[in-house]
């Protein structure tokens, strides 16, 4: 495990992308999470970037650069908008010589196709978002998601955490990061589909100045071990891995 401490000027004290790699050889699904220390998901404004940190956002950068797919929730896209995913010229040549596709893919999950379509996530990323709705959804909302993104539709009963990975593997993003929200979360949670949780905590209670924390995941049926803890200014960055093996359809 290593124990470092960040550069004051950033990160530029520590390889991120050692810290933070992605398995080679298997679909992988990590969660990104960012906590404060009473547990809360935002400051008084009701957004998590105002619990966040320059830092903390060079992190998830690094967390993000090289997956296929970004994994949210329809509430945390209305929540706390997204900009459009288009990696610089360098990242965009090393995800080339990985074989990935130019950017992460946007991968939105919303069983009712409530969604900003007009937000630039949608209107200006460099790969086409996906969306992972229900079969039965109404048939008027699914033609305007597929305006601007891939449609998915599985069983409603089904939108599970492991359902919605491996239709995700089958589209070929098996690099899979999930960053909430609590719904989503949990979903994969209770379906033991996270391989890895990268932990961010705050140095801040947002909660005792009367912000609740909203939706904490449960535990995943698995244990998970830390294997790698880096501090900036206070912030704590945790990666932990599932001690359980995989499942050997995750690598299928």
């Amino acid at each position: 495990m290593r124990t470092l401490p960040l550069d004051s000027a950033a990160v530029t004290a520590v390889d991120l992308s050692a810290a933070y790699p992605w398995p080679v050889d298997r679909a992988w699904t990590r969660v990104a999470m960012l906590r404060s220390l009473d547990g809360g998901v935002a400051g008084a404004d009701g957004r998590s970037r105002s619990i966040s940190s320059d830092t903390d956002r060079v992190v998830l950068h690094e967390i993000r650069r090289l997956a296929d797919a970004i994994v949210v929730g329809a509430g945390t896209v209305r929540e706390e908008p997204y900009g459009p995913m288009r990696p610089d010229a360098e990242t965009v040549a090393e995800r080339a010589r990985l074989g990935l596709a130019a950017a992460p893919a946007f991968v939105v999950v919303s069983a009712n196709l409530d969604l900003p379509y007009d937000a630039p996530m949608f209107t200006g990323s460099g790969v086409r978002p996906v969306v992972v709705t229900a079969d039965d959804a109404p048939a008027g909302a699914v033609d305007r998601a597929r305006e601007v993104a891939d449609v998915v539709a599985l069983p409603r009963t089904g939108l599970g955490g492991r359902v919605i990975t491996a239709a995700l593997h089958d589209r070929g993003l098996r690099r899979l990061l999930c960053e909430g929200g609590p719904g989503l979360l949990h979903s994969f949670t209770s379906d033991d589909a996270v391989d890895e949780l990268d932990l961010t905590i705050a140095p801040v209670m947002p909660t005792s100045h009367g912000v609740p924390a909203r939706g904490n995941a449960p535990l995943s049926p698995s244990g998970f071990r830390l294997v790698g803890l880096l501090e900036h200014e206070s912030f704590l960055f945790a990666r932990y891995l599932r001690l359980t093996p995989p499942n050997p359809e995750d690598s299928a």
